[in-house]
């Protein structure tokens, strides 16, 4: 069965839009605390929102206009804490976003400041990667943008056990070094493992 977006992502669309409107005013995660990779919750915890941004580069990745033309592809990175899947939010690696896609029921940065090489524009867990000449990315570059640590034992606040998926494969090494190639799918399960679950790119992303 391939990857969609659930009831609990769609919910998470509402609480990622009043985040993005205070995006200036936050840093980092907010909402509902974290709660510990070992311990099961009825609800799962909220990765909510993106770090602000300065617009100076991070890890050498630099932002600026939308970039047209040159190397453009896209990953994917599905996120589980003890078997409940949360969302990626919107934002990362975009400054100010000022422009939402009034057409989509989530929300969608079309304008920003400026973004970065790497960034989302929604909560689909998409990952684009755009740069005027073919460049290499990692998953720990993303995880640097979004603000969060990425570790073998931590997902962002969420710690225990990390399980790791690449293209459906098990992966063993360091998570920050999985290479993002064109549709290369992630998947990130912190405390009790889940299966990979395929996604499906849009076909305007093929």
């Amino acid at each position: 069965m391939s990857h969609t977006q659930s009831p609990r992502r769609r919910l998470g669309a509402l609480a990622t839009l009043a985040a993005l409107a205070a995006l200036a005013l936050s840093i980092g995660f907010c909402g509902a605390p974290m709660a510990a990779a070992d311990e099961i919750v009825d609800d799962p915890p909220v990765l909510a929102t993106a770090a602000v941004l300065d617009g100076k580069p991070v890890d050498g990745i630099p932002a600026g206009p939308m970039v047209a033309g040159g190397y453009h592809v896209h990953s994917h990175l599905t996120l589980y804490i003890n078997g409940m899947e949360q969302w990626v939010p919107a934002g990362v690696g975009v400054t100010r976003p000022v422009v939402l896609d009034p057409t989509r029921p989530d929300p969608s940065i079309t304008e920003a400041h400026s973004f970065y090489w790497l960034h989302t524009h929604d909560e689909s867990g998409v990952i684009h990667e755009e740069a005027p000449t073919p460049h290499d990315f990692t998953l720990g570059q993303f995880f640097d943008l979004w603000g969060q640590p990425l570790d073998r034992h931590e997902v962002g606040p969420a710690q225990g056990d990390v399980t790791v998926w690449v293209d459906g494969k098990s992966y063993d090494g360091d998570p920050r070094a999985v290479a993002l190639k064109d549709h290369t799918t992630v998947q990130l399960n912190v405390g009790r493992d889940v299966p990979f679950v395929p996604y499906d790119f849009p076909t305007r992303y093929n």
